[in-house]
């Protein structure tokens, strides 16, 4: 019965025994009454031998009269007296007698604490952690010796021992059919090599990987290992193209390395991961996915400071049994100085590595900074604007490869661009070669580029089309009134400063997007307005509220003052009628964001939204719920700086690039969210260009870097520069307005394919003869309509020559892309569809791919609702274009009269088939105006609208 009571006993010597047994002494043993009476009937049933021992040690208490029962403070402060002088010994009883019991119970206190949870302790826990460890300081359990014990509370789960080992880590094997990856074998009979092992890739990745990416996993350990046959080489840049698991073949090469070595040691002990800072969740998720909890991890995503420094001394610790860190380029750099030991790091993994392309930054100084050797950058875009850039990267990988900044510029640099230019001599032009040569054999030791042609095999085909739209009549007087400005005139003509130039840019692409942004701008007085003074006078009133004068968008009209929006408008009215695609709407502005969310709000489209204010936690949600084919959202709004790398937005096959970037890197990162493992059906890559502006001259610029790709792709390297090259001076002619072209980009080509097409249709006789023109060469390159986008349009036997494209041609050789003068040939039956007049020039390239595609179907129920929408916003638009074409625009007073003329010439080709149209609707409405925009359709089409996450950037119109 010891075992299961609690007794308190003290020695014969102590004088102060009596007062500790009242002390203790439980204060309900002194009450009298019904409870003694209940005693002595328990006691009645007890064994005899016990009797009376133990109703005597019960009862004493009782002989005594009560006592007043002391003070809280009082009580503690005897026993703890008693306690330090051994005067009081305590025995444990258990909760529930004879049930549960402690065995061993010194041995299980002296353990060191763990966390009840699986994840150690939360962010709000740390008060708890440190009353659990001054409690167990407090009481020196089990020892005279007097120093107290300090338990070792770990906030982060430790690693399982190897019971828990041999339960977690499953034998796998691999299927049939499938080799082991063998990235290094020992060679025979050699001295030294006794304890030598080969290193194989576990089965457990292995049977994921495809063979592009068992070569890029021993491509990368080559590098990364110092076996490769240069010297000086221990890092790599995998520049394989979007798409083609980068991430997968890091995590295969990370687990490899941090549980195999030549020696049979582990090469690498911590590895860091630095990635942009939406991507830190997605890559602990990937790393869980692949090979779950065999390696130890942590991740800083969203953390408060505090967290942050005690993750980061948590991994840097010798003791620490972490092996990786996940971490931002922001956080490491706001933390570099605790990674300064060589110790910290053996193997660093640098996601969307372009983030290096400037050595002078903080960030690229403070990773350089780290003691490791060891250093894999991943970037599907690794040339971006220039080769300078380019030298950033490299010398990051491996420092020194290349000498210095300096002897780069001069040796290779200057030689390579030179060459490039048309205007260059031929002497010139073989030297550039011979660098350019020079250099990719160098480079290509340590970099590795695979183009997305090798997804062919595992995704469906694909459409890229480049729309060129004209201006609206509002956007040219805006256009012209700005270049034409004194401001924007002694910007070009004198040495203005380079942030005041690059205002006015942002000023002209944004008017290319929607004069609202310009509206906003004026109304906001931001740098770039100087040339915009009185512009409010070219809006139409309709725009207005007629009490306040604030932007109310005109019940809709607003749409059609951009010739970009109005193609978008109409494109996803067709696509919600006709198919079940879904679109992802990718733009460079925030406030043209703010123009997609009000397009979708007045159409009833269910929308999401991610951009820089989107936190990091949602923005997988986000991506998530698109992705999900039973939730009901249709478009997805997406900022290329927030979120166009990595992202996967499988759930959409088409995509809206609404205005293009200076950097090609940004749009082609951003194209690539949709066309992607998982991605089931064709898909449509749309980039809007607006006619003659500027964004056709940043498009051009675009295509002049792209050709620098050729730099670090083997079989490019000699190959004849691609037609169409442009010069730096006309690269520099930003600011000249090409009004009366289709295409500036085309007429800058000298298209030898297109020159005996014109503005019009030809006659019978004008095709008969350019078909028998082109029949030879046709069949001779065998033009084929890849992916059938033409036949299941059914305009594949109506296609000119120039309108199909030649072979497979690279994204910036647009000389052997599909030209289309007319929408009626585009291979895209929903382009064609909402073109109208504002489309003016297409470009079409076709990429093959070996899934079959699940064509899309259009909901029946969604058929007959938007069928309902179409007729109203029809007749609604309609009714607007009538109000709007009374406030026709203005000739300016300070442009020359020709310019109108030019104008009205431009128009002339657009007009025919949809003007005539728009005419007889508006005679037929004529005489019904009372038509009230929201009147009971609200009643009838689905309520549904985004998630409340993605309101609160939408009420610039409300």
């Amino acid at each position: 019965m010891e075992d299961e009571e609690e007794v308190i006993s003290l020695s014969d010597s102590s004088s102060d025994s009596s007062s500790s047994d009242d002390y203790t002494a439980d204060p309900h043993d002194l009450d009298l009454g019904e409870e003694e009476e209940e005693e002595d009937q328990e006691l009645e049933n007890e064994p005899e031998v016990q009797n009376d021992d133990v109703r005597e040690n019960r009862r004493r208490p009782k002989a005594r009269p009560p006592l007043p029962p002391p003070s809280g403070k009082d009580r503690k402060s005897k026993n703890v007296d008693a306690l330090l002088s051994g005067n009081l010994v305590v025995k444990r009883q258990p909760l529930l007698p004879r049930v549960l019991s402690v065995t061993e119970g010194a041995t299980v206190c002296r353990k060191p604490f763990k966390p009840p949870c699986s994840k150690g302790y939360d962010d709000g826990n740390d008060q708890l952690a440190r009353r659990l460890s001054a409690r167990r300081r407090f009481v020196p359990w089990g020892g005279s010796s007097s120093a107290p014990f300090f338990p070792v509370i770990e906030r982060f789960p430790s690693l399982p021992n190897d019971a828990e080992k041999d339960v977690v880590e499953e034998s796998v094997t691999l299927p049939p059919g499938i080799d082991p990856l063998v990235l290094w074998q020992p060679e025979e009979f050699e001295d030294g090599d006794a304890n030598m092992v080969q290193i194989v890739v576990d089965p457990l990745l292995v049977r994921f990987l495809r063979p592009h990416q068992r070569e890029g996993v021993q491509f990368m350990f080559d590098c990364a290992a110092g076996i490769n046959s240069a010297a000086n080489i221990h890092g790599c840049i995998l520049a394989d193209d979007m798409g083609l698991g980068k991430t997968l073949q890091s995590i295969t090469l990370l687990y490899t390395l941090l549980y195999q070595g030549f020696d049979g040691k582990s090469m690498v002990k911590k590895a860091i991961i630095v990635t942009p800072t939406s991507l830190v969740s997605n890559w602990e998720a990937e790393i869980k996915k692949w090979v779950g909890d065999r390696v130890c991890l942590i991740a800083l995503c969203e953390s408060t400071r505090d967290d942050v420094v005690s993750g980061i001394d948590q991994f840097t610790s010798a003791r620490s049994r972490l092996q990786v860190l996940i971490v931002s380029y922001e956080t490491f750099r706001m933390h570099c100085t605790k990674f300064s030991h060589s110790e910290s790091c053996d193997l660093l993994i640098c996601d969307e590595a372009h983030r290096l392309k400037n050595d002078q930054t903080m960030t690229n100084r403070a990773l350089a900074a780290l003691s490791c050797k060891r250093r894999i950058l991943l970037s599907g875009t690794p040339m971006q604007n220039d080769l300078e850039e380019f030298f950033a990267m490299v010398n990051f990988t491996n420092p020194g490869i290349l000498g210095d900044a300096a002897h780069f510029r001069r040796y290779y640099e200057a030689p390579i661009i030179c060459g490039r230019e048309p205007n260059a001599c031929e002497e010139e032009r073989k030297l550039g070669l011979e660098r350019s040569s020079e250099l990719s054999a160098k480079v290509n030791q340590f970099i590795l580029r695979r183009t997305n042609a090798l997804l062919s095999n595992h995704l469906p085909p694909k459409i890229i089309e480049v729309v060129c739209c004209k201006l609206t009549p509002l956007q040219l007087d805006l256009y012209n009134h700005f270049i034409h400005s004194k401001n924007v005139k002694r910007a070009i003509s004198e040495d203005t400063k380079q942030t005041k130039i690059l205002a006015y840019i942002t000023a002209l692409k944004k008017l290319c997007n929607h004069p609202k942004l310009i509206y906003d701008t004026i109304k906001s007085g931001s740098p770039g307005t100087s040339g915009f003074e009185d512009c409010i006078r070219f809006f139409p009133p309709q725009m207005f509220s007629g009490r306040s004068g604030s932007w109310t968008g005109g019940d809709g009209a607003w749409v059609e003052l951009s010739g970009k929006m109005h193609v978008l408008a109409r494109l996803l009215a067709q696509l919600r009628k006709k198919t079940d695609d879904r679109i992802v709407l990718v733009s460079n502005y925030t406030q043209t964001l703010d123009l997609f969310a009000q397009l979708c709000r007045e159409r009833r489209y269910p929308y999401l939204r991610l951009d820089g204010t989107t936190s990091i936690s949602k923005r997988q949600k986000l991506v998530n719920q698109f992705n999900d084919p039973s939730k009901v959202e249709f478009a997805f709004l997406l900022s290329s700086k927030a979120g166009g790398c990595g992202l996967n937005l499988i759930g959409g096959n088409r995509l809206v690039l609404f205005d293009p970037d200076w950097n090609p890197a940004n749009d082609k990162q951003a194209a690539a969210r949709v066309w992607r493992d998982g991605q089931k059906k064709r898909v449509y890559i749309y980039r809007f260009l607006s006619t003659g502006t500027i964004e056709e001259k940043v498009y051009q610029r675009q295509m002049s870097k792209e050709g620098l790709q050729k730099v670090i792709q083997k079989e490019q390297a000699d190959s004849p520069m691609a037609q169409g090259n442009l010069s730096i001076e006309d690269l520099r002619d930003l600011f000249t307005f090409h009004e009366n072209v289709r295409s500036d980009v085309h007429e800058k080509m000298n298209c030898n394919r297109c020159q005996t097409y014109h503005d019009t249709p030809q006659s019978t006789a004008e095709e008969d003869i350019n078909q028998s023109t082109y029949k030879s060469s046709e069949s001779a390159l065998e033009i084929s309509d890849i992916g059938g986008f033409a036949e299941i349009t059914g305009c594949l036997q109506k296609l000119k020559s120039s309108e199909k494209q030649i072979g497979t041609p690279l994204e910036e050789d647009l000389s052997n892309w599909g030209h289309h003068f007319f929408s009626t040939s585009v291979p895209d039956a929903i382009l064609q569809a909402s073109a109208g007049d504002e489309v003016t020039f297409v470009f079409t390239n076709q990429v093959d791919g070996k899934l079959v595609p699940i064509e899309s179907k259009a909901s029946p129920k969604m058929q007959g609702e938007e069928g309902k929408e179409n007729i109203f916003k029809s007749k609604q638009n309609l009714n607007q274009k009538s109000m709007l074409m009374s406030w026709q625009r203005k000739p300016l007073e300070s442009l020359s009269s020709s310019v109108n003329t030019a104008r009205s010439t431009l128009s002339a080709p657009f007009r025919p088939s949809q003007n005539t149209t728009v005419q007889s609707g508006i005679t037929s409405i004529k005489g019904s105006v009372a038509l009230k925009p929201k009147l009971s359709l609200g009643n009838r089409l689905p309520q549904k609208r985004s998630s409340p996450d993605t309101v609160e950037h939408d009420d610039d119109f409300q």
